[in-house]
């Protein structure tokens, strides 16, 4: 080979050699960005919130009931709606009562009227119902409670009589209804009154309370101050607790629980997806980079040969002239 063609095949080599560095840095550069993309989509996946099953024991409740009998303004069942502790380590418990009464009942009679007659020189009054006819009896017993009873019930002033007339239904309870409204009939309204217990619910709030807790740091006995006094209110009385477990509550939790667990399971099987079309991307180019370091090996190795000849062919035109 000439000195010319060697110098010609050597600048060849050199370009091809440039050339093949340069998209062996290309390659490079495209592993490194498919690397940076890699690391945010497992970036992602560690930023992912891991749903977790709803935990069964923390849908049971403990519930906390007492009794006060006996216990001027305070007697019925009580249940501890919510408390908290005062700066003075007493108890705030806001609680709900429920207790019976003795109330009058009053039911206005539909489709009924009284018929008036006079029957051996005395007045006698028939009630007559859908139910049936009844004789009502003047001077009922217990009339003086029993109006008393129904003025506490429906407002003072309900009954302005001073006696009551009654009668007994077929069931043998005794129905009692006003004076007036009997002997002014049609003019009043008619109404009829029994004596009955009838359950009442109401809120009380104890301010200064103290609460005795078990080893399982539930309640074991309450007992309470009138904050206005100073006086117990009573003391220290056992407290029944009960352990309600809210189905309603675990079932939606777990709902919501199987709704995040298959969003979650989407969106790890697609960031696995990216993940692993980027690891295919850069195997390829891995391949091509291979191939590229063993070109330019086989470059260099003929760049170096060429050299050599170039080195000859240089030495012996310089002896030929010299």
């Amino acid at each position: 080979m000439g000195l010319a063609a060697s110098q010609a095949r050597f600048l060849g080599i050199t370009a091809r050699k440039s050339n093949i560095e340069y998209e062996g840095q290309q390659v490079n550069q495209q592993r490194t960005a498919l690397a940076e993309e890699v690391n945010s989509l497992y970036n992602k996946l560690l930023a992912l919130d891991v749903p977790v099953a709803p935990d069964t024991t923390a849908f049971y409740e403990s519930n906390y009931s007492f009794n006060l009998s006996n216990t001027s303004g305070y007697d019925g069942d009580y249940l501890v709606k919510s408390y908290y502790q005062n700066d003075d380590g007493t108890f705030y418990i806001n609680a709900e009562r429920t207790y019976k009464k003795n109330v009058a009942i009053g039911t206005a009679l539909t489709n009924s009227n009284i018929v008036k007659e006079e029957k051996d020189g005395q007045t006698v009054y028939t009630l007559n119902t859908p139910n049936g006819s009844f004789t009502l009896n003047a001077n009922a017993k217990n009339s003086e409670s029993m109006i008393a009873l129904i003025n506490e019930t429906y407002g003072e002033g309900t009954v302005k009589d001073k006696s009551l007339y009654y009668y007994q239904d077929e069931e043998g309870i005794t129905h009692y209804m006003t004076q007036s409204a009997v002997e002014n009939y049609p003019e009043e309204e008619l109404n009829s009154y029994i004596s009955g217990n009838k359950e009442f619910t109401e809120q009380v709030v104890f301010e200064n309370a103290n609460i005795v807790f078990d080893q399982n740091n539930r309640f074991s006995s309450i007992s309470a101050i009138d904050p206005k006094t100073g006086k117990t209110i009573f003391n220290a009385t056992d407290v029944n607790t009960t352990r309600t477990y809210d189905t309603e509550g675990y079932d939606a939790a777990l709902r919501d629980y199987t709704m995040s667990k298959e969003e979650y399971d989407k969106m790890v099987a697609d960031l696995n997806a990216q993940t692993e079309s980027l690891q295919q991307e850069d195997k390829v180019l891995e391949l091509r980079l291979n191939q590229i370091d063993t070109e330019q090996q086989e470059l260099q190795t003929e760049l170096e040969a060429v050299k050599t000849i170039l080195d000859k062919n240089i030495d012996n035109t310089f002896k030929t002239f010299a």
